[in-house]
């Protein structure tokens, strides 16, 4: 069997540095929701690509804890963005940065470039930089 290349080798290999945000930023497949997946050979399954780049700088992740960004950028794995906290402040940070349900509604938007219409922080987050539509 040849070597397998090390996690921390292929992630960081499909980044890109945005230099405006300084977010490194995943350019491999994503999940429904904007994460990065990559391939864990060692355990044969799918994992995000911020937890795994938390593992490789700041060693294992604490249990019962998430792993939140600074930047709020799904597809960033900058360790220096990345850091650990529980379900509530992940809840905290939600809220803070606006991407919560307001008492069971929520204001919709529609997208700059199509006719697509979708909540506020949604469209913000996952749709607009990724339209279709856009020029």
């Amino acid at each position: 069997m040849g070597t397998r290349t090390p996690i921390d080798e292929r992630l960081y290999r499909k980044t890109i540095i945005n230099e405006t945000t300084g977010c490194w930023e995943w350019q491999g497949g994503i999940n429904n929701i904007g994460y990065g997946m990559i391939k864990d050979t060692e355990f044969n399954n799918m994992r995000t690509t911020h937890r795994v780049s938390y593992e490789v700088t700041h060693g294992k992740i604490p249990k019962g804890k998430c792993v939140l960004h600074t930047c709020d950028n799904p597809r960033c794995v900058n360790p220096d963005h990345l850091f650990a906290g529980s379900l509530l402040d992940n809840t905290r940070d939600m809220i803070k940065k606006d991407r919560h349900n307001h008492y069971g509604s929520r204001s919709k938007q529609k997208c700059d470039h199509c006719d697509m219409v979708a909540q506020k922080g949604l469209l913000a987050r996952w749709h607009n930089d990724n339209c279709k539509h856009k020029k």
